[in-house]
């Protein structure tokens, strides 16, 4: 990886729809290149996917937090009863005050409540459950993990 291939990955995450002839333009580079620089980007698995970012509350849909204490041995376990249920987006495995945290979708405050008392809480090993409802998501530097790729002397060569 060089300053070129982190061009792309910057231009990809502001506009992952942008062509790459366009790309090849604002680079300097053939269309060509940066199809190959893509394409090498994804088989190492830097970029693992494209996605939609959709507005939550104008699908109805409200978004929260949730941690997790797990006790005993078997995380795993906890992590697969998780998996059923359609609510959870990403489960995190963490260190700090919780074992894992829970990005959650729900539809009310009434149903978020259903979901942990009645089906979270339900999971063996679970001990605490902690919410935090989002509000707002303020964007600071979405390029962060890429600045603090370029600024590493090894990868400017």
């Amino acid at each position: 990886m060089d300053i070129t291939d982190l061009k792309i990955l910057r231009m990809l995450r502001d506009d992952s729809r942008e062509s790459m002839g366009s790309m090849a333009t604002k680079l300097g580079i053939s269309k060509a290149t940066v199809s190959r620089r893509i394409s090498k980007m994804e088989s190492d698995d830097l970029i693992s996917g494209y996605t939609v970012v959709t507005n939550t509350s104008r699908l109805g849909l409200m978004r929260a937090i949730i941690g997790l204490e797990v006790v005993g041995p078997s995380i795993n376990a906890v992590i697969d009863e998780l998996r059923k249920l359609e609510e959870i987006e990403f489960i995190h495995k963490v260190f700090g005050d919780h074992s894992l945290l829970c990005e959650v979708y729900t539809k009310s405050v009434d149903s978020l409540y259903d979901l942990i008392q009645n089906r979270i809480l339900k999971v063996s090993n679970i001990q605490n459950v902690e919410v935090d409802i989002l509000i707002e998501k303020i964007a600071m530097n979405p390029n962060a993990e890429l600045d603090l790729i370029s600024i590493q002397p090894s990868l400017n060569k």
